[in-house]
């Protein structure tokens, strides 16, 4: 939560309530709107679940696991390397050195040893590690920032089916206004207080008034279906929005919400460990025309020949050539040029990575900017539509009694009934819609909801 970085901040702050328990009067019980069987679900709940089963997590997390693996091979080059060969052979004896009168072809078998130990390699093995980490670094902030976005995405698809909720309870409360106005208004024509006309134009508007009781409830259920799809399940689940209040705490500069996002960022902060790996492989690759100790001894153990060649005992069949060791000194001379061409292509990879983490960073410093903006926009807004439900609710409560004295026509009284509705669902669209900006405000900045726990981050 935005909330929790206010400590680290010397900015003034401006507080932010984005509570949608009740908002002008629609309780969280929904009054019958929605379906009996659906689902409750809270937030935390939502954002859990996120976390436990979307498949996009499961990748950055192989993905992170093969960099590990990575790591054990590249250091795997400090230790030595020990192999050892069995082969059958076929020899003629006179390879032997020793004629034999039938001279018939021997098959001993033979064991060889191999012992191999790099000993220096002036920075090349070093840097090779060295990527891998860093590599492996990017892959674990990268993950990071997957269930980020994850996290994110959920926060809107909840935001957006709480916010369909209150649009659907509106719309049948509408819809139940417009069904009794019309029945009013069969009663004034049956008493000759009102005209045929005033009956077709109240039957319109309930019409009306039910098709969007339909539309609303049909982007509900698309709303569900993207939370089923964020909280990674193939199957529907009906799920309901149990709110809560979320207060929220932010820097009255947006400056500083950038600098904030510039240093916890996960997909900043993985781009960098990046830079560094590709800087690492050039100088792996710069290092490929310099030379290498190595450390080595062979040996090779015979079985199954004859003990006039061996001098050993009758029952042992071994025969010992002997072994060699000695250090070999690899001083490369000249190559093509690979090695220059490697390097200057290692050198233009890292100068491409550097270029695309600066592009990422004065793309998040601008989106940080824009969600901030918006984030004002929104509140004005929201002031706005407050004064104009108000002027509404008053309004119709005017023409409602001057309806009732027979003053003004059954078109005028839909107006304003038309009028309060359009003022009511626009608040209620503009609140979520400000929920939804905050979302998207912790999303650019890196910050982790509260909703989450820490075991989960």
């Amino acid at each position: 939560m935005i909330g929790r970085m206010g400590r680290k901040w010397k900015a003034s702050f401006v507080f932010v309530s984005t509570s949608v328990l009740v908002i002008l009067g629609v309780s969280d019980g929904f009054g019958g709107a929605l379906d009996s069987g659906d689902i409750p679900v809270t937030r935390a709940e939502i954002l859990q679940q996120a976390l436990d089963n979307n498949p996009g997590i499961i990748v950055q997390t192989n993905r992170l696991a093969a960099s590990t693996e990575e790591v054990g091979i590249r250091r795997a080059t400090y230790y030595p390397q020990i192999t050892l060969n069995l082969a059958q052979l076929y020899l003629n004896t006179p390879v032997l050195g020793i004629s034999f009168p039938n001279e018939q072809p021997l098959a001993p078998e033979a064991i060889l040893p191999t012992f191999t130990q790099e000993l220096f390699e002036f920075g090349r093995r070093r840097n090779q590690v060295k990527a891998a980490v860093l590599k492996k670094e990017a892959r674990r902030w990268m993950l990071q920032e997957a269930r980020l976005g994850v996290l994110w995405k959920a926060a809107m698809a909840f935001d957006q089916l709480a916010m369909y909720q209150h649009l659907l309870q509106a719309a049948v409360e509408s819809e139940r206004a417009a069904r009794k106005h019309l029945d009013r208004t069969r009663l004034r024509l049956e008493k000759g207080l009102a005209i045929f006309p005033d009956l077709t134009q109240a039957k319109v508007y309930w019409q009306k008034s039910r098709l969007q009781v339909v539309q609303i409830r049909n982007s509900l259920h698309k709303a569900q279906a993207d939370l089923v799809y964020v909280t990674g399940h193939k199957k529907f689940r009906p799920f309901r929005a149990v709110e809560s209040t979320r207060p929220e705490l932010l820097p009255e500069n947006p400056d500083v919400l950038v600098d904030s996002a510039m240093r916890q960022r996960p997909l900043l902060v993985s781009l960098r460990r990046k830079d560094r790996e590709k800087n690492a492989l050039v100088n792996r690759e710069f290092d490929a025309h310099l030379p290498k100790l190595d450390l080595f001894a062979n040996g090779l153990i015979v079985y199954g020949l004859p003990s006039a060649v061996t001098l050993a005992p009758q029952s042992s069949g071994l025969f010992f050539p002997g072994f060699q060791t000695g250090v070999v000194l690899s001083v490369p001379i000249f190559s093509g040029m690979s090695v220059v061409h490697r390097t200057e292509e290692a050198r233009s990879v890292y100068r491409r990575e550097v270029a695309d983490t600066r592009l990422a960073e004065i793309r998040v410093a601008r989106n940080v900017r824009k969600a901030w903006f918006d984030l004002e926009t929104q509140k004005k807004k929201i002031d706005l539509d407050r004064t104009e439900l108000e002027n509404a609710t008053i309004n119709r409560e005017m023409i409602q009694r001057s309806y009732d004295k027979g003053l003004v026509d059954s078109v005028t009284r839909i107006q304003a009934q038309a009028e309060y509705v359009t003022a009511h669902e626009t608040l209620i669209a503009d609140r979520f819609r400000l929920r939804m900006i905050l979302d998207e405000l912790e999303w650019q900045v890196g910050e982790w909801p509260p909703d989450v726990s820490g075991t989960s981050k």
